[in-house]
């Protein structure tokens, strides 16, 4: 449904017990501080609201980088699995968010009178955090920061520690069906008293681990950042003063709901429009998809995200313990594509709201296992994104999933463990002007381990990093490639695997064909070959065995046929699109010439005129969304159903071929 009507959605009917309430807890100020912090706002000029936001955005950037110098183990150091942020008493985020942690869990376990300065807190509870952290290897560092005498803000650091006990090294069990079995379950305590160390809980957190130094080496550099952070903060609270500081913070959070209602939400139709998409499934019944859907609502005045279809919480790890508030943070911080230069806080869930069922795999309950939800959270982009397809004719970026994790771990002589593991990026999906960006991460600021440092500290030789050919959805604008790694193992050990997109390809927009999934082989090419697909854990390999990890590339937008000859015969240079594939998916025949031992690629302009014709009389009518093959092997099983959205005809009138971007 789409109409240019002021039809205003009643949001009164998002209420428990049909729909999880929007945030667990609420933290409101009193009348006279409202009435301090309102008459600060009007002193408040727009230079020295940059002015806060720039010194609270050069904060939590400054943590970071000092997180990045000190941290110990390779996630946290190498990877930068962490993030920063400040939020405010009532525990609302003003910096950038996306998944900044806050200090609700903090503010429900500790009445302010007993928060002082000086004080560290420490938790990692998924179902004891407000939605705030969501599984337990994120340990969350909290630091209340005082100025003038009283509370103003908390500066918060969380990140992905190397291991928190659990069933597994790692702490990822692919296949466990409880937290319990994920390891140690911190609710927030005090690791400071006013400055104070508790050893007795430290020793518990550490005893708690496989890698207890580079556990104190991670924690020991949150606490450092977040006491930098809060030194930031004072001296801008010093240069300012606190009344001014903290009133812009509020500020700022309404600078922010004004940008997104003034701003952005203007660039949306009005209406209802749905979109669905598919994880390969929850790691233990491994026949069965998981479905994310979303109802999206826009008026003059909001954008309601309604979860309601979503599948409902999972056997398997695949859960998230997620509240509206969060996934709004989540989902909405994509909306600083619409106004670049808009720092997306807390303000955005005035007007961007995400409402949950009960009981889903986005709103799991206690004790569910949640360790792989970072599936279902980067799905819900995927999600998200089918229905500003519908919304927007199509016009949006193709699917995309850049985030796969896969590592390898062992025993030493000693019988020490040992733990290899990599954040991996993929393919982005293809924009409605351009290609997709090749073998990236989603993961803000992530970098991939330099084979350097890997074979310094681990019995492996890695052989190749290498953009995996043909991975790329088709399209008029192609899927970004993603990654194909040859690791030789030096040691037995077992291989792990955290994964979605390896059945499901990353789907197509406008008339794009989806990208190639993902996936994993062990001795690729000899009679032991074996495929390693979904995520598992536990997969023995011996000294000698090469493993090969592949990511899946990006979705294509718009119609194949139309891309430029010229482009698909530089694929094809690059060995980015065989030759195969120019001619299936594009229709471009290009042959091989030998030029001496120059290699030259040459495009047939008269077969390719005839096989782009052969192709278009034969195919069937292109979709708003293509899934790709698994989803319709799934879909005659009777394992899912989800609605195609057909183009028109293209109305494509035969042409010759130029060097130029051809039809037919």
């Amino acid at each position: 449904m789409s109409n240019d009507k002021p039809l205003i959605f009643d949001a009164s009917i998002y209420q428990p017990p049909l729909y999880k309430p929007f945030r667990q807890q609420e933290w409101l100020r009193s009348e006279e501080e409202w009435a301090r912090i309102e008459r600060f706002k009007a002193q408040v000029d727009p230079i020295t609201l940059d002015v806060v936001e720039g010194g609270l955005e050069a904060a939590v950037d400054e943590g970071e980088a000092a997180v990045e110098l000190a941290g110990r183990s390779t996630i946290i150091r190498e990877q930068h699995d962490y993030r920063a942020s400040i939020c405010t008493v009532d525990c609302n985020n003003v910096t950038s968010v996306s998944w900044g942690a806050s200090a609700d869990p903090i503010r429900a376990h500790f009445p302010l009178e007993e928060i002082h300065e000086g004080d560290v807190f420490l938790y990692n509870d998924p179902y004891d955090s407000h939605g705030t952290i969501t599984h337990l290897p994120d340990y969350c560092v909290c630091v209340p920061i005082f100025h003038s005498g009283r509370l103003i803000a908390f500066s918060l650091i969380f990140g992905h520690t190397e291991d928190v006990g659990g069933r597994s090294v790692g702490s990822w069990p692919t296949t466990s069906t409880s937290i319990f079995e994920e390891g140690i379950q911190i609710p927030p305590v005090k690791l400071y008293n006013q400055g104070r160390l508790q050893d007795d809980i430290f020793k518990i957190v550490l005893r708690n681990t496989r890698f207890p130094d580079t556990m104190r080496g991670d924690l020991d550099a949150f606490i450092g950042a977040c006491r930098l952070i809060e030194r930031q903060v004072k001296q801008l609270c010093d240069r300012l003063g606190a009344d001014i500081v903290e009133a812009a913070m509020y500020k700022l959070m309404d600078r922010c709901a004004e940008a997104v209602r003034d701003v952005i939400l203007p660039m949306f139709p009005n209406g209802e429009f749905t979109g669905e998409d598919f994880l390969d499934n929850d790691g233990i019944n491994l026949d069965d998809p998981v479905k994310l859907m979303v109802t999206l609502r826009k008026d003059p005045e909001k954008i309601i995200l309604d979860w309601t279809g979503t599948n409902p919480q999972t056997e398997g790890p695949l859960n998230s313990p997620n509240d509206g508030r969060f996934l709004s943070k989540w989902v909405g911080s994509f909306l600083a594509g619409f106004a670049p230069g808009t720092v997306i806080n807390e303000g955005v869930t005035r007007v961007f709201r995400c409402e949950l069922p009960p009981g889903t795999v986005l709103t799991s309950e206690y004790p569910a296992p949640v360790i792989n939800r970072m599936q279902c959270w980067f799905r819900g982009f995927g999600v998200y994104g089918a229905a500003l397809a519908q919304a927007f004719g199509g016009n949006v970026s193709a699917d995309m999933h850049c985030v796969q994790v896969y590592g390898v771990y062992g025993y030493d002589e000693e019988g020490k463990p040992w733990l290899y593991r990599e954040v991996f990026g993929g393919g982005s999906g293809a924009r409605t002007y351009a290609d997709g960006t090749d073998a990236v991460d989603m993961v803000n600021d992530a970098k991939n381990l330099p084979a350097e440092f890997i074979e310094q500290r681990y019995p492996v030789i890695v052989e190749r990093v290498a953009l995996n050919p043909d991975s790329g959805g088709c399209g008029k604008y192609r899927g970004g490639m993603g990654y194909v790694k040859d690791i030789r193992m030096l040691a037995d050990g077992y291989y792990v695997t955290y994964v979605d997109r390896t059945a499901f390809g990353c789907y197509g927009v406008n008339g794009g064909g989806p990208g190639k999934p993902g996936g994993t082989w062990i001795n690729p090419g000899t009679a032991d070959e074996r495929l390693i697909q979904f995520c598992q854990e536990g997969i023995p390999v011996k000294a000698g065995d090469i493993i090969r990890v592949t990511t899946p590339g990006g979705g294509g937008w718009g119609d194949p046929l139309e891309r430029d000859v010229e482009a698909v015969r530089m694929d094809v240079l690059r060995q980015l699109v065989s030759i195969e594939s120019a001619e299936r998916d594009y229709g471009v025949v290009v042959h091989k010439r030998m030029q001496g031992l120059t290699a030259e690629y040459v495009v047939d302009e008269e077969a390719t005129r005839l096989k782009r014709r052969e192709i278009h009389q034969k195919r069937a009518p292109l979709k708003l969304i293509d899934r790709g093959p698994y989803a319709e092997e799934k879909r005659k099983a009777g394992k899912i159903t989800f609605n195609d959205v057909f183009l028109p005809p293209s109305g494509m009138a035969d042409q010759e071929v130029s060097g130029e971007a051809q039809l037919l």
